[in-house]
């Protein structure tokens, strides 16, 4: 250790100089080595580049112990304790708490974040049964699986304490009689971003929804809209991302209109299925998220990530007929207050019962409020294009999961963005 300590310390990528130092060095030692680095300039944020050191400082006259005894407020990128090629084996440097991992964005971005070497830590609420698929996505031990609860301070915090980095997917498309859409998306990401503050973690990023507005006339994006505010302003160097409605296998957009068409002679739109929006495929979300991790430069702004089309909510209902080859299709476009009378009793109900409520799909205030107006990207917002990432088409093999509704079987025609065959 005294031998790695007195070697002069040589001009070098950000890379090989996180490599260079001794793995065994105390604690105390390391972060004041780390503080002294960020100080001098040693490092650089892209590994391509030479890097660029203070003027003032020798490198060729310059030890670890000396680096030691140098200190800084300023902290690293999350990415510094980088080891390897990059790969599931490597580290990454980063240590990341996923709130969410087991819904539907959740365990993809899980994937693309945990297979470029990062330790995974993730929170859940659910059984091993429910959550044994995300064991495998890093290399032996990365994966690390704890229980909580949203109501829990002490639990978050021991979730959040020992990661660099932390992203919050957590959220509800409805409410039940155990959480309302102001815990779920206002009271927890505000505890939670308190929280991360409280024990210092460099990077928060927060999943919304495109869309939240405090004037939106659905519960649903009202409060999203409030979360956001909430993680702003207790950590303001938060990043904020706000997805399109999601496409992919799991979705509860394409496969409902499937599923209802295979079921039911008609399918409801509400009002007149001209309510516009930009669905991306959930797999570039995720792509997305792993880049803001990856990307100090992220911290603080907000990224709008949506699909290269606009559709209508009738569009896609009748793309999703074409897929599935169905013999004369029907709609039937029932005004807003009438779909509001029929769920009423649902909305009444919900928290006056003690057992829980099923939920019909589509049938719930929030939803039906929510298609009165367009969900499309800003033309001036941050989105996948500062992110390097072009969104993958909804034609073809991305929707193609929806071939399992067809009516002349799964085979019937070629891809699920023709419309030959049966």
């Amino acid at each position: 250790r005294g031998a790695c300590r007195g070697k002069s310390t040589e001009m070098m990528s950000s890379r090989l100089l996180q490599r260079a130092v001794p793995r065994d060095l105390p604690a105390a030692a390391l972060e004041s080595v780390r503080q002294s680095l960020d100080v001098h300039k040693v490092f650089a944020r892209d590994a391509s580049t030479s890097t660029s050191v203070s003027p003032s400082w020798d490198p060729s006259s310059t030890t670890l112990t000396d680096l030691a005894a140098s200190t800084s407020s300023t902290t690293l990128p999350a990415t510094y304790g980088h080891r390897g090629t990059g790969g599931r084996s490597s580290i990454s440097g980063i240590t990341s708490t996923v709130f969410g991992s087991t819904g539907f964005l959740g365990r993809y971005a899980v994937n693309h974040i945990a297979k470029s070497g990062s330790r995974m830590i993730l929170p859940t609420r659910c059984s091993e049964i429910h959550r044994q698929h995300l064991k495998v996505m890093g290399d032996l031990g990365q994966i690390v699986q704890m229980e909580y609860s949203i109501r829990d301070r002490d639990t978050v915090k021991y979730a959040v304490e020992r990661s660099n980095v932390v992203v919050n997917m957590v959220g509800r498309e409805w409410e039940t009689r155990n959480f309302s859409f102001e815990d779920v998306h206002v009271t927890f990401p505000a505890m939670l971003a308190e929280v991360c503050k409280e024990v210092g973690v460099e990077r928060l990023v927060h999943v919304s929804a495109l869309g939240a507005s405090a004037s939106n006339p659905s519960t649903y994006y009202q409060t999203k809209a409030a979360g956001d505010d909430a993680v702003r302003a207790a950590f303001p160097s938060a990043t904020i991302v706000q997805p399109s409605k999601l496409i992919g296998t799991e979705d509860r957009l394409l496969n409902v209109f499937a599923e209802h068409t295979s079921k039911f002679y008609s399918v409801p739109l509400v009002d007149d299925g001209q309510s516009k929006l930009q669905p991306v495929f959930v797999d570039d979300v995720a792509l997305a998220i792993q880049a803001i991790v990856q990307d100090e430069t992220t911290a603080g702004k907000t990224y709008e990530l949506a699909g290269s089309k606009v559709y209508t909510m009738e569009d896609l209902l009748k793309m999703t007929h074409r897929i599935i080859r169905v013999n004369n299709p029907s709609i039937v476009y029932v005004p807003s207050f009438i779909l509001k009378m029929l769920a009423a009793p649902h909305e009444y109900l919900l928290r006056r019962v003690p057992f829980p409520l099923p939920t019909p799909t589509g049938l719930t205030y929030s939803y039906i409020n929510a298609q009165s107006v367009d969900y499309l990207k800003s033309r001036k917002s941050l989105g996948f294009e500062q992110l390097g990432i072009e969104p993958a088409k909804l034609e073809g093999l991305v929707i193609d999961y929806l071939r399992m509704f067809r009516y002349a079987g799964y085979d019937a025609g070629d891809t699920a963005g023709t419309t030959d065959g049966p």
